[in-house]
């Protein structure tokens, strides 16, 4: 009978997660492919191509990558952080043709921890995505995101610079993460403000 039950516990907690994947796949590509961050892209791209060429096809070969890391890692359940920040790069590079230097991420990981440690795929992204759809992104008020981390978890924190105009948004990345970890693993994320801050802490397996 304990076997069994147990085995019953373990097909649902599967079926869980796999309908959960299916909710934060859902969630982060109908977040990228929205009208706002096609028209977004393209309008820089378009800049890019009566200015400069070769920016203009490293932008196009970032936002090509950025949608194929999306399709190659969004059925594992978790990659490692140096794959994860390999994903972001491409993100980055995308929003900086943008934003330009009024984006700016400070990274202090240890290169151990980057090459042992795992953490859920595109979680960074969507903390990144985030952060620029909710603050003030100018070059009078940057956006500062630093990232660091130990051997348990990785904090990414901003200073919080609220736009006058905010974008509409149903508050389920932060959530997707946190049902996610928590159909995986007993350790939990954190976030919330604390001295002008905004602050996310994930842990690491």
């Amino acid at each position: 009978y304990f076997i069994i039950k147990q085995r019953e516990k373990g097909l649902k907690n599967i079926a869980q997660m796999d309908r959960m994947r299916i909710m934060f796949e859902y969630e982060h590509l109908k977040s990228q492919v929205n009208p706002h961050f096609l028209f977004n892209s393209f309008n820089t791209l378009t800049n890019l191509i009566g200015k400069d060429q070769k920016k203009a096809m490293d932008y196009t070969e970032n936002l090509s990558s950025l949608y194929q890391n999306i399709l190659t890692y969004h059925d594992n359940d978790f990659v490692e952080l140096s794959e994860e920040f390999s994903i972001l790069n491409n993100y980055i590079s995308i929003q900086k043709g943008r934003f330009g230097d009024a984006l700016q991420l400070k990274i202090n990981i240890p290169e151990g921890i980057l090459q042992t440690k795992k953490i859920v795929p595109l979680a960074l992204q969507m903390l990144i995505e985030n952060a620029i759809k909710h603050n003030v992104v100018s070059s009078t008020s940057p956006l500062i995101i630093c990232i660091t981390a130990n051997n348990d978890e990785i904090i990414i924190r901003n200073r919080v610079s609220p736009k006058l105009s905010k974008e509409k948004s149903a508050g389920l990345g932060l959530l997707n993460i946190k049902r996610r970890y928590n159909l995986l693993t007993k350790k939990t994320i954190s976030y919330g403000l604390h001295e002008n801050e905004f602050v996310v802490t994930l842990p690491l397996l």
